[in-house]
């Protein structure tokens, strides 16, 4: 059995997305297509415009096959965490193709640099520490560092599909021969027919008609209320003593202090902590962390354990073909969130990824 796999977050789902699914299944004449899928929370901070399931019937009305939950703890991480993550959780398929969406042409170039980061060297660790120590974030000085060392890789590396790319590609390296790649270039058309989903999402909540930029199955009706949100994770930042922020994942170096220090109000107020370390991304990660629970100690237990997924929705003509595979596999594979009980080891991550779940239908739009 062949099977392509994509990382997503269709946050929302827009054109580009649907092109990329098309041309991804036709591209590796897949026998299935498999996505992985952020559920309540995004990896730079956000919360989803809708909920898990929309989004993931969004993707089967595109031509996906079956859609995973990315779980909570790596979809609200840092890029490398992340890709982590989610070859983690695609690791349980066995074999199979990740098709991304890049800016570079040549699928060389990524594994070209993706290879290079995870050589080491010892002039790139010794510049990587001079640029923490001065107080950059971990990318920033990444880029720092590549633009002494080689400049072409980190050209590539300013655009965030290929970071990602580059880091899929890095984690893949664990599973050998196992996982093999193929890209979708990204072309832009001056905003005609594609425009990312940042640029959809200023558009929706201010109140701009995007529907030239979805597909006509995406409904945008009813999306999440950000306002309802920030008053929710302001709280839970200011209600935390700096020791329970100090356990959150995303925090170190004393960010706790400052965060229990600052006199913010709102989340406004919050996000001015931004820093040369601590960029919005990251500080918008803390945020929502505290506010559904995202600990250290999860991330670990995470790691420690074999991987796990939760199934959000599947074509049922490949339902036969697909459930045995993942229900077989090494992990845990769970047909719907309540079939993992007390006592199972990843019980604490499914928990959490069902207490984002709720905190985001919280902040349902009232219209």
């Amino acid at each position: 059995m062949k099977i392509c796999a994509v990382i997503a977050e269709y946050n929302p789902f827009h054109n580009g997305h649907l092109k990329q699914l098309r041309a991804a299944k036709r591209e590796t004449e897949a026998d299935a297509l498999a996505v992985v899928m952020s559920g309540s929370f995004t990896q730079h901070g956000d919360i989803a415009v809708r909920d898990r399931s929309t989004r993931a019937q969004w993707a089967i009305e595109a031509g996906a096959d079956i859609v995973l939950e990315l779980p909570t703890v790596y979809s609200l991480a840092p890029a490398d965490i992340f890709a982590y993550g989610a070859l983690k959780t695609l690791s349980m398929f066995g074999e199979f193709t990740l098709s991304f969406g890049t800016e570079a042409e040549e699928l060389e170039q990524l594994s070209m640099a993706a290879e290079f980061m995870n050589s080491e060297s010892k002039d790139m660790k010794s510049l990587l520490k001079g640029y923490l120590n001065e107080g950059y974030s971990l990318a920033k000085s990444r880029t720092m560092a590549l633009d002494m060392l080689r400049p072409d890789v980190a050209n590539m590396l300013r655009s965030p599909n290929n970071i990602l790319a580059v880091e899929y590609i890095k984690a893949a390296a664990a599973y050998g021969d196992k996982v093999t790649f193929h890209s979708v270039t990204r072309k832009p058309d001056d905003g005609k027919k594609y425009l990312s989903s940042t640029k959809i999402r200023e558009m929706m909540y201010a109140g701009e008609d995007v529907s030239s930029f979805v597909p006509p199955f995406v409904d945008l009706d009813g999306h999440t209320d950000v306002q309802k949100y920030n008053t929710i994770s302001t709280y839970a930042l200011k209600s935390k003593t700096p020791q329970q922020l100090a356990e959150l994942a995303n925090i170190g170096e004393g960010m706790e202090n400052r965060i229990s220090q600052a006199d913010f109000t709102d989340m406004d107020g919050y996000l001015e902590l931004t820093s040369r370390r601590y960029t919005r991304s990251t500080i918008k990660r803390i945020a929502a962390s505290a506010t559904v629970g995202a600990t250290k100690a999860l991330l670990s237990l995470a790691k420690e354990q074999k991987p796990y997924c939760t199934m959000l929705a599947i074509r049922p003509s490949k339902k036969n073909m697909l459930l045995p595979l993942l229900a077989s596999a090494d992990g845990y594979f769970f047909f719907k969130h309540s079939d993992c009980e007390a006592d199972c080891p990843v019980y604490p991550l499914v928990a959490l990824d069902e207490k984002a779940a709720k905190i985001r239908s919280l902040c349902e739009s009232e219209q």
